[in-house]
């Protein structure tokens, strides 16, 4: 997986003089080097070192109590992987990379997330099944306040051509920003919440397709950071706004690369292959929601009767559902619509994966589609429609993680402990510091420090 001659040119190509070489921790958040010209033939080699103490850190920076990793664990690295590397186009001179991480002498460290999602995806493709992942994520253009409220930088309506306008010094720069760093866009646009934009990515691997939108969703946050305002992709930033979402879009192609989701006879209905990989997913929405909507901020977004999936339930066309298949005929897919940009995307792709892997293997059955409009239903609503209401808070949702074998293995014996215990510690952070109990859905001070600008 390492090549460092490889990534040399990569570098020498796009005229790059200094690499930021960067891993994500749990929640998200790019943790980074950077490397100058009399450094880097070594680090293309060997990467550089971290302490895996970093990785029983909270998103607030703090270490959790009684540690796994501790101050004796040792260090792991990360070698620069040729096929991210990237131009920055805000910073002249400067590539981005991301890597494999590897113990101190070279061998693969099983505690890498990126690692977890290609060895997931390579399961599949070993059945005959090539994946294809496109990503869609809201953002906010958000001044904070002194108090560290929440202000929208803009008041325009959804769609609206003139907010586009206003803001186009800004997302014109986002445009062809992804496309100086080879990135492929779908489109960007004004969404429903005052100030609230959303990035559409075209489809790749899903590999790829993490490593890209994370770059994309780090370059418009350096962007408006730049323009002295602040893009935040925070589930919830406000309980009067909407919230963001992160959508993961799948499809699944067979070794002929011909559609594996749509039933070739029917072009309103999917495949048997189709239909198990919804089982799968559905089976493990409760656990899949720790690894896709990892905060408490995260389920005061997940609600019922918005427009955010609040129970585990498939649909043909209907945008609040957990599974949408967007329309009939040719291009069907599955669109997974729970997960938000707290999470740690190679963990959250690589579970949804494992859940459609684990629906294949076991031949699961799904239910029909709700044939309703479920953005509006309540519990009990959806109870007698057989769909059970997602983990409506994270410790419920961590028990459920923890309870479930397929992501359990998927995560492996080093990720899966380290990522609960930092986000129980989150939760009771959130607990003892926010002022609210556990079912509150207001939004708390505590929470736009700990996410606004981190997320």
């Amino acid at each position: 997986m390492i090549d460092a001659e490889a990534a040399r040119l990569q570098l020498d190509s796009i005229g790059a003089r200094y690499l930021w070489i960067t891993y994500h921790d749990f929640a998200g958040v790019a943790r980074a080097k950077a490397v100058g010209p009399d450094r880097l033939d070594d680090a293309l080699v060997d990467g550089v070192g971290w302490a895996k103490a970093n990785w029983d850190l909270a998103i607030t920076d703090h270490q959790v109590p009684d540690p796994g990793f501790a101050a004796d664990s040792g260090d792991f690295r990360v070698v620069p992987d040729p096929a991210t590397i990237r131009p920055l186009p805000h910073r002249a001179g400067v590539a981005l990379a991301y890597g494999w991480m590897t113990e101190p002498d070279g061998t693969a460290w099983d505690g890498d997330p990126r690692r977890r999602l290609a060895a997931v995806e390579e399961s599949l493709r070993t059945r005959g099944l090539s994946v294809s992942v496109g990503i869609e994520a809201e953002f906010y253009l958000a001044r904070p306040s002194a108090d560290g409220s929440f202000e929208p930088a803009d008041h325009g309506r959804m769609f609206s051509q003139a907010e586009l306008d206003a803001r186009w010094w800004l997302l014109e720069a986002v445009l062809e920003g992804v496309s100086t760093m080879g990135i492929a866009a779908h489109q960007i646009a004004k969404e429903y919440g005052q100030g609230q934009y959303e990035l559409s990515l075209m489809p790749s691997g899903a590999l790829a397709a993490v490593d890209a939108f994370l770059a994309a969703r780090d370059l418009i946050k350096a962007l408006a950071r730049d323009a002295g305002v602040v893009a935040t992709f925070m589930p919830k930033p406000h309980e009067d706004h909407p919230g963001c979402g992160l959508h993961v879009h799948l499809s699944l192609a067979d070794a002929a690369g011909d559609d594996a989701i749509g039933d070739p006879h029917d072009a309103a209905a999917l495949s048997p292959t189709g239909l198990a990989a919804v089982g799968g997913l559905l089976a493990h929405a409760a656990g899949q929601t720790a690894l896709g909507s990892p905060t408490p901020n995260s389920f005061k977004r997940l609600l019922p009767g918005s427009w955010a999936p609040a129970h585990a339930m498939w649909a043909i066309g209907n945008r609040a559902a957990l599974i949408r298949v967007p329309s009939p005929g040719a291009g069907r897919h599955l669109e997974y619509r729970s997960g938000d940009a707290s999470a740690n995307l190679y963990l959250h792709v690589a579970g949804i994966l494992a859940a459609i892997s684990d629906g294949l293997d076991r031949r699961a059955e799904a239910p029909r589609p709700v044939p309703v409009d479920v953005g509006h239903l309540s519990d009990a609503e959806a109870a007698a429609l057989g769909a059970a209401r997602l983990p409506s808070r994270l410790d419920k949702a961590l028990d459920a993680l923890a309870a479930d074998a397929v992501l359990c293995e998927a995560m492996g014996s080093i990720v899966l402990p380290h990522y609960l215990a930092v986000k129980r510690f989150e939760w009771a952070s959130y607990l003892a510091e926010s002022g609210l109990a556990a079912d509150d859905v207001h939004v708390s001070a505590w929470e736009r420090a700990a996410y606004l600008e981190h997320v």
